[in-house]
């Protein structure tokens, strides 16, 4: 079914700290995170079906960053952005409430009994365009100086959700929002009212604006190097975010789907990825591979499918915005990286590591290993590690922000053999284990 349909969503609990009963997916992108529930209630049986979301206000970044003077200037501007929307939600709160009390809503009461567990959401599009239309940056979201303006804002953005909570009393989330017609509806306003703003489209073009804190979509066809770029950001949503792997065509087949899933999973800690391919069909011969509008058998015309942003619809039937985004995409090569490979994909800086550590490995060397409590390889790094009679440290990553933080690690188990300034990583239990036994055969 994915590698076909590309139907199935993949949630990520192999790098996450998060266990399957932390989290509920509610929709294409709504994503709860329960423990946050759980701190407020005190934790119960079944909690997740108690919960969802009161309503979702979406922040226009592009025309923030656009208006902005400098840094500062902009972050004036979306706190003000922010308290607008979380005064919405706590009023949308506070009618639906008075409402469910008074009758309007029997069932909802009957099931559900209160919104008091319901989390309000806000949300954000075209963090790409605002990197670009910031005055101080002028760079896209693939520039490592825009990349740290966008980690920035989220970690902003977060942080004042946390004074949402403690000033109105209820549970507030980040999400990476849809946005379907959104996209589409505030850049067309927003060219209107100022048409030098930048969008996601070159001049003359339907505009849009890149969805939440996406690459832009025509950035790369190579699908790890979006994944690299993506990875820091889309761990700081705490309500949604998704990263969908579009692919021109039905993957070879499921073990070649299941291959890429697997990688993804072990490679990297985002929480929510699908694989899109692209298909079209026949009302006379069906499913056809691939991006066809007219059939090689029939020559009748076709309905070419693609994901518009959660779920599949024909290209011919969305807004104006979403086909010029359909059009300016680049679709991951797979083949081009090597993808469907059986073995684990590690990063280029690894690869050398690898190759370095194994001629300057000696008792001078301190190791550390970076675990979680939820990490299922865990165990087993420690069984290699031991059963080569090598020493080393056990370092927790969620007691160590400062650690993980200085020696970069993105996921677990990741060992770091340090020596003296310099130091070098071997992430994921296959290559823990092969240095585990090169230093055996020494």
């Amino acid at each position: 079914m994915t590698s076909k349909y590309g139907t199935p969503y993949f949630s990520n609990y192999i790098n996450s700290e998060m266990e399957p009963s932390d989290v509920r997916s509610m929709c294409c992108r709504l994503r709860l995170d329960l423990r946050e529930l759980r701190k407020k209630s005190g934790g119960f049986f079944g909690s997740g079906e108690s919960t969802g979301s009161i309503g979702v206000v979406t922040v226009n970044l592009p025309r923030i960053a656009y208006l902005a003077h400098d840094e500062a200037d902009f972050y004036a501007r979306l706190d003000k952005m922010m308290d607008i929307a979380a005064r919405s939600l706590k009023t949308k709160r506070d009618v639906v409430t008075k409402l469910l009390n008074e009758g309007l809503y029997p069932y909802t009461r009957r099931y559900l009994g209160s919104f008091d567990n319901h989390f309000s959401t806000i949300g954000l599009i075209g963090m790409n365009e605002a990197t670009l239309n910031a005055k101080w940056i002028k760079e896209d979201i693939s520039n490592p100086k825009a990349h740290a303006f966008a980690r920035d804002v989220l970690n902003h953005m977060r942080d004042r959700l946390s004074d949402y909570q403690e000033k109105y009393g209820d549970l507030y989330n980040l999400e990476a929002t849809p946005a379907e017609s959104t996209t589409y509806r505030l850049a067309k306003h927003d060219v209107k009212r100022y048409p030098d703003i930048i969008t996601a489209a070159k001049d003359g073009e339907t505009p849009y604006y890149t969805n939440s804190s996406n690459l832009p979509v025509s950035f790369t066809d190579d699908v790890f190097e979006a994944l690299d770029n993506q990875d820091d950001l889309q761990t700081l949503y705490t309500s949604g975010t998704v990263f969908h792997a579009f692919v021109g065509e039905k993957l070879p087949s499921w073990k070649a789907a299941a291959t890429l899933v697997r990688k993804i999973a072990e490679n990297y800690t985002l929480p929510y990825y699908t694989l899109s391919p692209t298909y079209s069909i026949c009302k006379n011969h069906g499913y056809i591979n691939g991006e066809k509008y007219i059939c090689d058998i029939c020559g009748e015309t076709t309905e070419v499918y693609s994901r518009i942003t959660g779920y599949y619809r024909p290209v011919q039937n969305w807004n104006e915005g979403k086909t010029q985004e359909f059009k300016d995409r680049k679709l991951y090569d797979l083949e081009k990286n090597d993808s469907l490979d059986d073995e684990p994909r590690i990063s280029h800086q690894s690869e050398a590591a690898d190759k370095t550590l194994e001629k300057s490995v000696g008792d001078e060397e301190k190791l550390l290993l970076f675990t979680t409590k939820t990490c299922p390889n865990c165990q087993a790094a420690k069984i290699f590690l031991q059963q080569a009679n090598i020493s080393y440290e056990i370092v927790e990553a969620e007691k160590n922000e400062d650690l993980v933080s200085l020696y970069e690690i993105r996921s677990a188990p990741t060992l770091v053999v340090q020596n003296g300034a310099e130091y070098k990583q071997y992430v994921n239990a296959s290559n823990i284990r092969s240095f585990a036994e090169s230093c055996c055969n020494k």
